[in-house]
């Protein structure tokens, strides 16, 4: 028998490159194909394989339709890690979107193309956490279903959305998105960015290891066909959950400098606009994948192990002040406050003054409120035409419809600003919704007003008498 011929994109990502890692210890059992920029740090890297036995390397770009046909011709699974990313992504939204949402597009248009309409190939797309916007207690755990909401000027976040819409609504016969997880790598210098005080301190993080999100898309390859036609959510699990503030404390500790606390103030970090959750529901794809493999201890354990001898007693190499006065440079919520930059005020504090009624550390506690609960989600296959009138009505919305036929057959739908659409309850079920509402541009504040389930995730951390509509807001190391 003919071994099962399988494109990855990104291989040389963190995901995609432990995923190529995977298929490389199942070389016996799949025929890997590759879609690579023709970069030279690519062709440097890839070059030991290029002529290989069972491996095949199309350079290209997967926002060439012609490269990605050539790629898709005779493979049987397509699995899709590839994307562009913060803060890169949020510096270039144009080449962002062309690149998100243009290789999705590109990747279904040259399934179809394949015999029979492509009904033999199985897509697995990677969407992301990103997608929920931030998630601060008391509603941290979140579930495929919940509402999403793009933070303010995450471009990244809503080309993943949309990109994720258009597998959603392809009419692919077999199709997959699983929301992506912080992907921790063992390098924790990659901490060190502006980012990383964008970051509320109060965060909740599920993370999982690059190792286990590389594995569990490979094992997508030998899931079930019952699988397909979903949406996930991708953690580590309980065992990979974690609060920032002490995610923090772990690495600062581990790099020798110590209690972060007595060199990072806590009014250096946002109150609020970034993402990241606790998934409540990511066991339903370790059930099919079987990849909580890590837990946050072994995390620590890989950061430990790749940290240079040198950087070990970082406090004896470089004194507090000089580690505090690097680190303010990064810390762009001063910039912001001492730039009187009110778009990014209100967005990442609410205003001037919530700032500055942040605490000090002393003063400051973890909110671990018990979170939201949502009613029970029902199998795709026990939706009725009543169900989904209750749906749209919890959006403040409508359902125009008459006749259901099934979850993945479109009807016409009304949001409670009057916008009309036809789309699959499917894609509603799992947390779309208005496609003219959706962001950019960021106007919540007046959604919430109208939107109950939006607002209930929303008002956590926004006054109802907030007003914030925002076109473009772009942050990292602008």
């Amino acid at each position: 028998m003919p071994k099962k011929r399988v494109l990855l994109t990104g291989a040389s990502g963190s995901m995609g490159g432990e995923a190529f890692k995977e298929l490389l210890r199942r070389r016996d059992r799949y025929h890997i194909v590759l879609l690579l920029r023709p970069s030279k740090k690519n062709r440097k890297a890839f070059a030991q394989y290029y002529g290989q036995e069972g491996i095949d390397i199309v350079w290209g770009d997967l926002c060439n339709p012609d490269d990605v046909l050539q790629a898709v011709n005779g493979v049987d699974h397509v699995l899709h890690p590839a994307a562009l990313i913060a803060p890169e992504a949020d510096r270039n939204p144009p080449l962002c979107r062309r690149i998100n949402c243009g290789a999705a597009d590109n990747l279904i248009a040259a399934i179809k193309k394949q015999p029979d309409n492509g009904d033999h190939i199985r897509f697995v797309n990677i969407g992301s956490v990103a997608q929920y916007g931030d998630r601060l207690p008391p509603v941290h755990m979140v579930r495929v279903g919940d509402p999403m909401k793009p933070s303010v000027g995450d471009f990244y976040a809503t080309t993943k959305m949309a990109a994720e819409r258009a597998v959603i609504e392809s009419g692919l016969k077999y199709w997959a998105s699983m929301r992506q997880t912080y992907i921790a790598i063992p390098n924790a210098l990659s901490l060190m960015d502006p980012i990383m005080f964008h970051q509320p301190v109060n965060t909740h993080i599920e993370l999982i290891t690059s190792e286990d999100a590389g594995y569990g898309l490979v094992q997508t390859v030998e899931a079930p066909d019952d699988f397909y036609g979903r949406v996930y959510n991708m953690g580590g699990g309980p065992s990979c959950r974690v609060v920032f503030e002490d995610y923090m404390g772990r690495m600062m500790h581990m790099f020798g400098l110590g209690d972060f606390r007595k060199i990072m103030p806590l009014n250096w970090f946002a109150l609020r606009n970034l993402h990241c959750c606790w998934y409540e529901d990511s066991y339903v794809l370790n059930d099919y994948l079987g990849h909580w493999r890590h837990s946050i201890d072994d995390h620590y354990r890989q950061v430990r192990d790749v940290i240079p001898w040198y950087l070990k007693y970082g406090a004896r190499i470089a004194p507090n002040f000089v580690v505090r006065a690097f680190l303010k440079r990064m810390a762009d919520p001063l910039k912001w406050i001492t730039n009187n930059e009110e778009e990014k005020v209100q967005a990442f504090f609410g205003s001037r003054e919530a700032w500055e009624r942040i605490p000090d550390w002393k003063a400051y506690a973890v909110n671990e409120r018990v979170a939201v609960g949502w009613p029970r989600q029902k199998r795709l296959e026990e939706y009725t035409l009543d169900d989904l009138k209750e749906l749209a009505a919890s959006r403040g919305g409508g359902l125009l419809s008459t006749d259901f036929v099934d979850v993945r057959t479109k009807l016409k739908w009304r949001c409670a600003l009057g916008h009309e659409w036809e789309a699959t309850p499917l894609l509603h079920i799992v947390g779309h919704w208005c496609p003219q509402c959706v962001a950019p541009p960021w106007d919540y504040d007046s959604q919430a007003r109208v939107d109950p389930a939006l607002a209930a995730v929303y008002y956590s951390n926004h006054d109802p008498n907030e007003h914030q509509k925002v076109e473009w807001l772009y942050c990292p190391n602008e």
